[in-house]
């Protein structure tokens, strides 16, 4: 089996009849996205969300899966029989079943979907396209749409986030647009509208959605995506592998149960990595200050190499920590184990809501890339919507999963090896770590020439004064990283304390609920719970990128 993988997808848009003459322009424009995409993004799976319609829909997916070994996702507006009357001859209801047959996913309008005219499917399968891509390529004339589900109506839903008959129940929410890959394109019968083949970028406006730009925010998700998964082919293990153990004991959930896991993991491996490289920043600013104390005592050239050897290699951690995001890379996937550990235990409680819809809106923009992944994870879950009120046995297997949920994370956070109390002592670790730094550049400074300003224009290229200098730096940087640790694991503490209240107090809400046998009220408490765990897990992850201290760009 493969390792796990979270691909970035593509959806479709456009036209079924396409102008034969301007087939070989299209097919080529269509090329060069994929292209782009893959020099962007290597490490990355392919994913194409595809209405398999004649024209636009087939033309993207066969280029799709022969030339860049993507896998498709079916987004069909009716149930599949129904749909495949749409084609009139025998060679396209096979191509139809053809591509079908190799698509991973199949989805269709919710069962039990009133839709007043068949059209409508069309409007609901080209907003499931958009919303779920990461970037949507409409093979369009540019006119305006000729019905529900038009393609310029589906690119305008693309751009402003705002998809019709989505989330109906959540007004207030942070538009989740993206980019727009616009083909311009000939219909079959009508008149050719200029440039013909050309690619139009579109991203939504930046002033609305709160990035430095749309072409940046689609670069960075492309980006994003691509580090994730080479993270993950780095572990090796399979989806089964990461999910082995993980609750809920069910076959639902598994890729993000498996998310969570791989994350969870990764995080903790840059956590590591972070704080190993403070620890041995401050152990060469240590022996660089203890080498400077015998300058003066011998002839020897050996306190000279050593302190040379210490700055060396203290600045070496510092520049390939931060050259390779270590601290970055440890928030973001603290954030996306947290919202996977979420949305596993809405499953598991019966619930076929997407975290990604359920970030606070001022907090949205902060995660973007994140709610993507967790949300592409949902999609190749599979989680639908119940079409009936659940069994009372299936009552008592969700309630028991949100108890469960509520009990593992109050153990997590106050238990006798919690994390509250260990970052407590981590955070005084890293503290005094910071004052050694401080005292030792404090020392230095004292007890040097630095300030001597006529030693310092004797020359400029005296080895003691740039030793000296070299210590003075290295004390400050090393003292700079050992406070951010120490800041992390404050704000870590009192983000934790918070989210320990909140879950003490949901614990005993949740047992009040199952004496009164009041299901409803316990699926309640647990969907506000996972809101607010959101909410904390993302001011913290806010609070570290604005610690975050790195030289300015040139």
């Amino acid at each position: 089996m493969q390792p796990l993988q979270i691909p970035l997808t593509i959806g479709v848009t456009g036209h079924r009849q396409i102008a034969a003459s301007c087939t070989a322009k299209i097919e080529a424009a269509v090329a060069s996205i994929f292209e782009g995409v893959r020099a962007k993004a290597p490490d990355a799976p392919l994913l194409l969300l595809t209405g398999l319609a004649e024209g636009a829909d087939r033309l993207v997916a066969r280029l799709a899966v022969e030339r860049f070994g993507a896998e498709l996702v079916a987004v069909l507006p009716r149930a599949a029989d129904d749909y495949r009357q749409d084609f009139a001859t025998a060679e396209s209801k096979a191509e139809f079943d053809r591509l079908l047959g190799s698509a991973r996913l199949v989805v269709s309008p919710p069962a039990g979907a009133d839709h007043i005219e068949p059209t409508d499917g069309y409007l609901w399968a080209g907003n499931f396209t958009a919303l779920h891509s990461h970037l949507l390529i409409a093979l369009w004339d540019g006119n305006e749409a000729r019905g529900d589900g038009g393609t310029a109506e589906i690119v305008q839903a693309k751009l402003k986030g705002r998809y019709a008959d989505w989330d109906d129940d959540e007004p207030l929410h942070y538009d989740e647009g993206g980019a727009v890959a616009h083909v311009v394109t000939a219909r079959a019968g009508e008149a050719a509208p200029a440039g013909v083949g050309r690619i139009d970028w579109l991203f939504p406006d930046a002033v609305r959605i709160g990035a430095r730009g749309g072409d940046h925010r689609h670069a960075t998700v492309l980006s994003a995506f691509n580090t994730l998964n080479r993270l993950l082919k780095q572990g090796g293990r399979t989806r089964d592998d990461w999910s082995a153990g993980e609750l809920p004991p069910t076959a639902q959930a598994l890729m993000v149960r498996a998310l969570k896991a791989a994350t969870d993991h990764i995080a903790s491996q840059f956590q590591r990595r972070t704080h190993i490289s403070v620890r041995l920043m401050v152990l060469a600013t240590f022996i660089a200050a203890i080498a400077s104390t015998l300058h003066g005592t011998t002839t020897s050239a050996l306190p000279t190499i050593i302190t040379t050897a210490a700055l060396a290699t203290g600045f070496a951690v510092w520049a390939f920590s931060t050259r390779r995001h270590w601290q970055r890379l440890h928030t973001d996937f603290r954030a996306l184990a947290e919202a996977s550990r979420i949305q596993t235990a809405w499953i598991a409680s019966g619930l076929s809501l997407c975290v990604a819809d359920h970030y606070h809106p001022a907090q949205a923009t902060s995660v973007a890339w994140i709610r993507r992944a967790i949300r592409t994870a949902f999609l190749l879950d599979d989680i639908r919507p119940a079409g009936a009120p659940p069994a009372p046995e299936d009552c008592k297997r969700h309630a028991a999963a949100g108890h469960a949920w509520i009990d593992e994370q109050v153990s997590y956070f106050l238990g006798n090896h919690g994390v509250i109390p260990r970052y407590r002592r981590q955070a005084r670790h890293f503290a005094i770590l910071g004052l050694v730094c401080l005292g030792i550049g404090l020392l230095i400074l004292a007890g040097n020439k630095l300030l001597d300003v006529t030693h310092i224009q004797q020359t400029v290229l005296d080895t003691a004064l740039l030793l000296r200098v070299g210590r003075i730096a290295l004390a400050i940087t090393a003292g700079v990283q050992a406070y951010q640790a120490f800041m992390s694991f404050g704000d870590l503490q009192r983000s934790f304390a918070v989210s320990a209240h909140l879950f003490s107090l949901a614990r005993d809400e949740a047992r009040a609920a199952a004496e009164r046998d009041d299901h409803p009220r316990l699926i309640h408490l647990i969907v506000k719970l996972g809101r607010a765990a959101l909410v904390e897990n993302v001011s913290w992850v806010i609070l570290r990128r604005q610690r975050r201290m790195k030289p300015p760009s040139a």
